[in-house]
């Protein structure tokens, strides 16, 4: 038999066999062939289970069946099991999950009398609070979306307002990318054990990403259990996970606990070495040489097989909880691994019972969601305020909030920004309590260098928390409220020029709402909320955004396109100098991380506040954005600023999507391998050796022109002053002959 074989196992309580193996022939995430496999045999017989075993070490040690061409003829011969757990790596290929929604519920167009509306602002903000009071779900007995003063909203929700039944369709995050997490997860539990942390905080390690995006005590439960707990009044008996089922999840978790501790040992041998070497404990070390020892111990980890078996163990528990889905239909699966869920019903009741297993974050439910598993849900139904007559023409995206940062440099997800163009109104949330952060005002500056600012509306929450002696009434709120787009407008005058921010405080006043005590029912009693959500229900279903085309005609020299990309691309290598070796330099980890997500091609290979394809495209279009709003001339010649405006609007649109894609190209399609060696370092010098290899990226993908003419100089910038040629020639601009 060759090199490959596979073997069978069973997780710590499991009945259920699994089988193990290295593919001939996939990469893992180290770039080395051998990707290792798990994969449920769906039998508690060892016999059977021994067979199998048998099966898939005949197509192992046959060199001749490791290619997709040689799938029919396995499944002639073997159990489709093993045909799928072979086979089915050889066949994989990134998830586009909007398309996999939109094959069982597309969204409906703006030809159907439909609005698009994506909501956004930062964590806390009343985002999701607000979507509750537009679709009127009860904030009690419903608590559909859920919400919290935490980030809640980790996976997109989609709402269509229409007559007819309920419907919904969920997506679920790829296994690849929930074993990446949970990897994580298991390192970070492995260092606050041998910090020696109690086991309680070693678990909420375990279980809590450090992202927050990723809370996997919703599905697997909590370590500790209250036996005195109460459940609260609003929940049915049906919904509560019950005390002897608390006690088994925890005794599960005991059981990974357990295994963590057997990593500890490794770690410990690691840190002996390391103390034999430097003579000091781990307390003692220096923050250089702890990070060192940190990436030396995650790459020994990583290596051992008791650090795999956790991660499996999880996974199995995991996937368990998919088996509580009564109802619904499962779409697609990879291997045991659900992709997509559908259901629906003409019963409000059990329709948001259901449906609250995959967005939840309901305690008396822990063991038993499914929410951080969840990428995506979109739902379907007469979804209306119970003071709304009619139900709304409406499409309504709610995402993850934007998190908090004092960095005026921060950029908002490339997600988000793709989002702008297919939106007829982008909702900004934002609360009254405090002047517009660093978050909100990134959104402001993106909308507006998107060409995107005429579908912008501002929801301001909390309005009834502000106080102050000369905040006595509702009206002195509001105008306390608008000195803060003041502010906004005087930021966005200084980043992208005077005529964008041209009576902006006024129109961006006139396009706000303002809120209090959204989280309650809100009824005659908060008249004046109540008068507002009706106002901006009103406005929403008349927002399908029509162009207006311009009477004037910009003449453009493309020359000074030249000048507004250099300056552009010498801001984003001034931030990323800054942090990868500067003053705002981070913590290995987390540029690891980020290199990981980009070899690996998820998420549009962003972590946390780290986002370069966004933070370029912010750059560059600031940049082209002050350019399209000084042409050499105007045809004809106007001083009507609004109609100038216009027309450089349509430009910046075009432009925006164009840039956005070409960045995503240069920055992270075309460079894979490169952030895939970036991430591979190990070892000593790791870190420095990672940062030197993402300098190398950053200066082939996107060089600062000017500095040295070099084949991608060149390439770079006849590439962006090409879209925007395009953009300008086919959106009724004119250039310059030279």
């Amino acid at each position: 038999m060759g090199k490959y074989t596979a073997s069978k196992a069973r997780g710590k309580g499991r009945e259920s066999w699994s089988i193990v193996f290295r593919h001939p022939v996939k990469k893992d995430q180290y770039g080395k062939v051998g990707l290792r496999v798990r994969r449920g045999l769906g039998t508690t017989d060892e016999g059977r289970a021994d067979m199998l075993v048998a099966q898939l070490n005949e197509i192992l040690a046959d060199e001749s069946m490791w290619n997709v061409s040689s799938k029919e003829k396995a499944s002639l011969k073997y159990d489709e099991k093993i045909v799928s757990a072979f086979y089915d790596a050889l066949e994989a290929k990134k998830i586009n999950y909007t398309e996999l929604r939109d094959e069982q519920l597309p969204l409906p167009t703006s030809n159907q009398g439909y609005a698009n509306v994506l909501l956004v602002g930062t964590t806390g903000a009343g985002k999701t609070t607000l979507l509750r009071q537009v679709i009127g779900t009860d904030p009690k007995k419903e608590r559909f979306p859920s919400t919290s003063p935490n980030k809640t909203t980790v996976s997109d929700t989609e709402v269509i307002c229409a007559d007819g039944a309920y419907e919904a369709v969920v997506t679920f995050f790829d296994q690849r990318e929930i074993r990446l997490h949970l990897e994580d997860c298991v390192m970070a539990a492995v260092l606050a054990m041998l910090k020696g942390e109690d086991n309680w905080t070693v678990a909420q390690h375990l279980l809590e990403h450090s992202e927050q995006r990723f809370r996997f005590f919703y599905v697997l439960g909590e370590y500790e259990v209250d036996e005195d707990e109460t459940d609260e009044d609003d929940i049915t008996f049906e919904e509560a996970v019950s005390l002897e089922e608390k006690k088994a999840f925890a005794n599960v978790i005991s059981g990974y606990l357990d295994q963590v501790a057997e990593l500890t040992k490794l770690s410990k041998k690691v840190m002996e070495q390391l103390r034999n070497e430097l003579n000091v404990n781990y307390q003692e070390l220096s923050s250089v040489d702890r990070n060192a020892f940190e990436e030396l111990l995650d790459e020994e980890l990583r290596q051992s097989k008791t650090f795999h078996s956790l991660v499996d163990d999880m996974i199995e528990e995991m996937a368990l909880r998919f088996e509580h889905l009564q109802v619904g239909e499962i779409i697609q699966r990879n291997g045991d691994w659900p992709i997509t869920w559908k259901f629906s019903t003409d019963n409000r009741e059990a329709f948001i019972q259901t449906i609250r297993k995959f967005s939840s974050n309901y305690a008396p439910q822990f063991g038993r969601l499914l929410t951080p598993l969840v990428q995506g849900i979109r739902v379907k139904g007469p979804f209306k305020p119970e003071w709304s007559e009619r139900v709304p023409k409406l499409v309504l995206i709610d995402g993850q909030g934007l998190g908090h940062t004092a960095s005026t440099s921060s950029s908002i997800p490339a997600q988000t920004l793709r989002k702008f163009e297919k939106s007829d109104v982008v909702l900004l949330v934002d609360s009254a309590k405090h002047p517009m952060q660093a978050a909100s005002l990134a959104v402001l500056r993106s909308v507006a260098a998107s060409g995107n600012i005429a579908k912008l509306r501002i929801c301001f929450t909390h309005m009834d928390e502000l106080s102050g002696d000369s905040l006595r009434n509702r009206k002195s709120r509001v105008r306390h409220v608008n000195a803060s787009l003041n502010q906004a407008a005087n930021y966005i005058r200084e980043r992208l020029g005077p005529e964008i921010a041209l009576n902006m405080d006024t129109n961006l006043s006139n396009r706000s709402f303002y809120l209090e005590k959204l989280d309650k029912v809100v009824d005659e009693g908060n008249k004046h909320t109540k008068e507002e959500l009706d106002k901006l229900l009103r406005f929403l279903q008349i927002s399908i955004f029509n162009p207006v085309d311009s009477d004037v005609i910009p003449v453009y020299d493309e020359a000074n396109l030249v000048i507004a990309i250099q300056k552009a691309t010498k801001s984003f290598h001034e931030l990323w100098n800054s942090r990868l070796s500067g003053d705002q330099k981070r913590h290995w980890a987390t540029i690891k991380a980020l290199s990981k997500r980009k070899a690996l091609d998820f998420d549009d290979g962003e972590f946390r506040d780290l986002r370069p394809v966004a933070e370029i495209t912010d750059f560059l279009m600031e940049q082209v954005r002050r350019m399209l709003n000084h042409p050499v001339y105007w045809v004809p010649e106007t001083h009507d600023e609004e109609q100038k405006k216009l027309a450089a609007d349509k430009i910046a649109r075009d432009v925006h999507m164009k840039i956005l894609d070409y960045c995503t190209s240069r920055l992270w399609k075309t460079h894979l391998t490169q952030w895939n060696v970036a991430y591979e370092y190990r070892g000593q010098n790791s870190s420095l050796k990672r940062t030197k290899e993402i300098f190398s990226i950053f200066d082939k993908a996107g060089p600062i022109p000017g500095e040295t003419t070099t084949i991608d100089s060149h390439e770079y910038l006849k590439d962006i002053r090409k879209i925007v040629r395009e953009s300008i020639s086919t959106k009724g601009g004119k250039l310059l002959q030279p």
